[in-house]
């Protein structure tokens, strides 16, 4: 059988996050993503590279992490869990299993990363991303890549009686990974035997359960049972401009060279939570009965959209400084994958995660640097993506939001401005960047679970139970933060 780590797709959001904790826990950063070294030079030799040899490098990286088909047989939920664990399962100096006062659980976003972080709580993720092997499939032939897949969709699902799978094909966001790679969400619908016996080992006498709960929904076509198409993702395009079309997608697909000017996607038949980011109700059911029987206590961080929770962790990180005395006035704003919890921490820097370098994401971050006191210093890291697809913003207009907020320094760090945003030595550069803000101090004490309450009491979202609505884009596509949700339960 395959093992969990060659399962797993190391790009992925929910993949990141729980390198990028357990490294953290640790006492380490989360260099290059978690898979290779944090290297100015090697970064800039791969961003050197002329610009086609630059797009073809991010093709075959999406190639290198995908499985070949004659392996769709290994791909098992309980694997994947088992590497998961396997990154917390730590002894303590005694020799006995290290205990946590907080365990976290549930959809990706920037909580997942640095309110984790922030408790010293494991993260184990409700989704997680497979790939196959596929250079047949054209990007722009929606039809053809579901009716080619759903095969393995349903086999996949059949396999995992307790995920649902939804293969995600999204030829503007993910092109150039996609060209040789189909890509499987895994989406738990229960715990599971690793998760809850992990839970049972590693969580300390009168822990609590925390789940990250998002309701953002997409259309899909059904292709089995527990088995979907997702045609699109959250990125720069609003879901129906993916279907209808628009002046800027014939522009995109002239300039990738497309005989195509617009998408002919299947019918949908449904909404379900989305693919990447969206929480699917039965798994917060199956944690409560979960926590209930075993005593547990439990807290749920509710949102939209992924990205709405990131005003609420910045005020809470800078409410911790605060009380350290350490201030709060510096703003480090990160983005996707490009993350690292220790180095944010050690240079006593505010988190705002970004969930991507388009415009959607760049106004909810406008809109909390135009809410929130003045920080001094404002750097933002952007992630390389590999190609310029619809709604993508600049460096420069990054920077120049930033600088617009700032009292002393904005500036927009570890990528090639000239190379963005195929810049394939984003990843080897962007800790370095990190490390270079400010000078380097011990990592705190982490918050209790307590001090959590009470600032989300302060920030005014402590609730007894949560009321947000499934939630799907607007057809405009504007960044809006929507309503979040402390449950103290």
């Amino acid at each position: 059988m395959t093992d969990g780590a060659r399962l797993v797709t190391d790009f992925e959001s929910s993949i990141n996050a729980v390198r990028a904790v357990s490294g953290f826990l640790e006492g380490e950063g989360h260099a290059a993503m978690g898979t290779g070294p944090s290297s100015e030079g090697l970064a800039g030799v791969a961003a050197s590279l002329p610009e086609g040899a630059r797009a073809k490098a991010f093709e075959w990286a999406g190639r290198a992490e995908a499985l070949s088909p004659t392996k769709l047989g290994d791909i098992r939920a309980d694997t994947i869990d088992q590497w998961v664990v396997d990154q917390y399962s730590k002894d303590d100096a005694e020799g006995r299993p290290q205990q946590f006062p907080v365990i976290v659980v549930g959809a990706v976003s920037g909580a997942a990363f640095f309110l984790s972080a922030a408790l010293g709580a494991p993260y184990l993720p409700q989704t997680t991303l497979v790939s196959l092997a596929d250079g047949d499939t054209h990007p722009d032939d929606i039809a053809g890549a579901m009716e080619a897949w759903a095969p393995a969709a349903r086999q996949i699902a059949a396999q995992n009686p307790r995920v649902t799978v939804h293969h995600m094909h999204d030829p503007a966001q993910d092109r150039p990974m996609m060209q040789q790679a189909a890509f499987f969400r895994l989406k738990r619908q229960e715990l599971g035997p690793v998760y809850e016996q992990f839970i049972r080992t590693h969580l300390a006498p009168d822990g609590v359960l925390l789940t990250l709960e998002s309701t953002r929904t997409w259309r899909a076509t059904e292709t089995g049972q527990r088995s979907y198409f997702q045609f699109g993702c959250l990125g720069g395009l609003p879901e129906e401009e993916y279907t209808a079309g628009s002046e800027r997608v014939a522009e995109f697909l002239a300039d990738q060279g497309s005989e195509r000017r617009s998408w002919s996607p299947p019918e949908p038949t449904t909404r379900t939570p989305d693919g990447e980011w969206g929480t699917a109700p039965a798994l917060t059911e199956d944690v409560d009965r979960f926590a209930q029987q075993a005593g547990l206590r439990r807290r749920r961080l509710y949102t939209n959209e992924p990205q709405d929770s990131s005003a609420f962790v910045a005020e809470l990180y800078r409410d911790w400084y605060d009380r350290l005395g350490d201030g709060g006035h510096r703003m480090l704003a990160q983005m996707y994958t490009h993350v690292d919890p220790y180095w944010t921490l050690a240079t006593r820097s505010v988190p705002f995660w970004n969930r991507f370098h388009k415009q959607p994401s760049f106004d909810v971050f406008s809109e909390y640097l135009e809410t929130a006191e003045p920080y001094r210093e404002i750097f933002v890291s952007l992630f390389a993506h590999g190609v310029r697809s619809p709604a993508l913003v600049s460096p420069e207009e990054w920077e120049r939001l930033a600088a617009e907020h700032v009292q002393e320094r904005a500036e927009v760090i570890g990528v090639d401005w000239d190379a963005y945003p195929m810049d394939t030595g984003a990843p080897f550069r962007y800790q370095e960047a990190m490390k270079k803000i400010a000078e380097h101090r011990d990592i705190p004490d982490p918050l209790s679970i307590e001090e959590v309450d009470a600032f989300a009491e302060q920030y005014g979202i402590l609730t007894e139970g949560p009321s947000l609505p499934e939630h799907h884009d607007d057809v405009e596509g504007h960044g809006i933060r929507n309503p979040i949700a402390w449950v103290q339960a």
